[in-house]
Formats: structure tokens, sequence, C-alpha cells
């Protein structure tokens, strides 16, 4: 267990829930820690707000030019060079945090354009959305979104349909560089969005991202495209089993 889950779970421990709450915390990651600290010490839902940010100004910085500071070694003139210190503003970082068991807190910063098609939004949904919940317009646009991608890169559909060769019994779908949907989409089911790679230990990879459909038979080898040769697998991970 890392030092940040221990800090995380110090204050929530006593001695009727730490046995428990150890068992589970083994092994987990921060977001895992953080939805047990979640669950153990819930909170309400932070009500839907979006203010306008404060205009970060640089302070006047007085320094003496570089030509001042040092002796000048040469007789050509020396630049002047100064810092300013707005060039380190930072940026805040977005937020998505358990607050309770299944609720969750989400902060970011968004520009002008967006938040002007959020309020015509809201006033358009006036009616489905009165209070002009910002939460209830997000869940709704990621809804719409959700299922675009997953069209475009799982085959996603609600009625798939059959694709019959356009030569019956004479076309050869494993002989095409293209992954027929219905095999993308039952891949994705069976790998659960996640890297099928299991390392030697019996270790599964974690990773939900950069996900990519991996031959297990290459294509130049006449591979098949069937459900059973092609689980999902980071780019790395294809790398290294090619190697």
């Amino acid at each position: 267990m890392s030092l940040t889950s221990v800090r995380l779970l110090g204050r929530h421990l006593t001695p009727e829930n730490h046995q428990a709450v150890l068992v589970k915390a083994k092994g987990g990651s921060r977001q895992q820690i953080e939805a047990l600290v979640a669950e153990l010490a819930p909170q309400p839902d932070v009500p839907g707000s979006v203010r306008k940010l404060p205009i970060l100004t640089a302070m006047p910085f007085a320094s003496a030019p570089l030509a001042e500071a040092t002796p000048n070694l040469s007789s050509e003139p020396t630049a002047a060079i100064t810092f300013s210190p707005a060039a380190f503003v930072p940026t805040p970082r977005p937020i998505v945090r358990a607050t309770a068991p299944e609720r969750y807190r989400v902060q970011f910063t968004i520009g002008a354009e967006t938040h002007e098609k959020l309020r015509r939004l809201q006033a358009l949904l006036r009616r489905e959305i009165p209070d002009g919940d910002p939460g209830a317009i997000f869940d709704r646009a990621l809804t719409l979104l959700l299922e675009k991608v997953e069209k475009t890169k799982l085959g996603a559909a609600a009625r798939p349909w059959p694709c019959p060769p356009i030569r019956p019994k004479t076309d050869n779908s494993a002989r095409s560089r293209d992954l027929p949907r219905a095999v993308k989409r039952a891949s994705w089911r069976r790998d659960g969005g996640q890297c099928a790679f299991v390392s030697p230990t019996g270790r599964r990879c974690p990773e939900r991202t950069f996900l990519e459909f991996h031959h297990v038979r290459p294509y130049a080898k006449r591979g098949p495209a069937t459900v059973e040769t092609f689980p999902f697998a980071v780019g790395a991970t294809i790398n290294t089993r090619r190697s």
C-alpha cells in the first residue's frame, strides 16, 4: 500500500473497521482508494455551479537587466533579458472524485465558446431540465458522444445487421484487412474494454486507454478475423509481443 493510500485512509480507520478496510484497500489504485473513502465517509452532492474565473494579471516584476547585473566581458552591447512571472502561472487540473457510493464530483475549466453552448442548451432544455443543472446536461452530452464514438470505433449498433458476402460461397472474409463490426463488438464485450494481455505471473494488464485490435495470428500469415483471434491490447504490449 502506498503512502498516498495510507494518508487518504488514515483518518477514517477505527479499531472496529481497520482490518476489513485494509483488506479492501490492499493493492488498490488511487481511484479505488478514493471510492473506498467515499464509502466510509459519504458527502452530500455538490450543487451544480458555473462561475467565471478571475483573470490572472502579472504583477510588476522589477529586475535589473542582465547587462547591468553581470560584468560585461566583451565590448559588444548585451541585450537586456527579463523574466515575466506570468509565464509560470499554474493551470488548474480537472477533478473527478468520488464523494459517496456511486456519486462523483466533476470540476473543470471551459472556454467562452463552450460556456455559450452550455447557456444555449440550458435555455433550450428548460422544460426537460427546469433548473438548468449542468450535471444533467453533461450526462446527456456524454451519452450522445459515447454512442457516436462506440459506433465509429467498435461498430456498436442497437440492431446490428448481418453482413453477408457479396458472392456467397466464394468470398473469404478472412482475407480482408477490415475487421468486421460484429467481431469488434464481441471482442469489446468479452474483454470488458480492457487490455487482454496477461503476464507470465498471471496478472492482467489494467490499461483501458490507447487500445487496439491485435492479431494473434498476423494477417500476412492468413490470420482469420474472428473473435478468438482479436483480443484488445495496448500499442506498447503489441510491440512487446512482436519482438
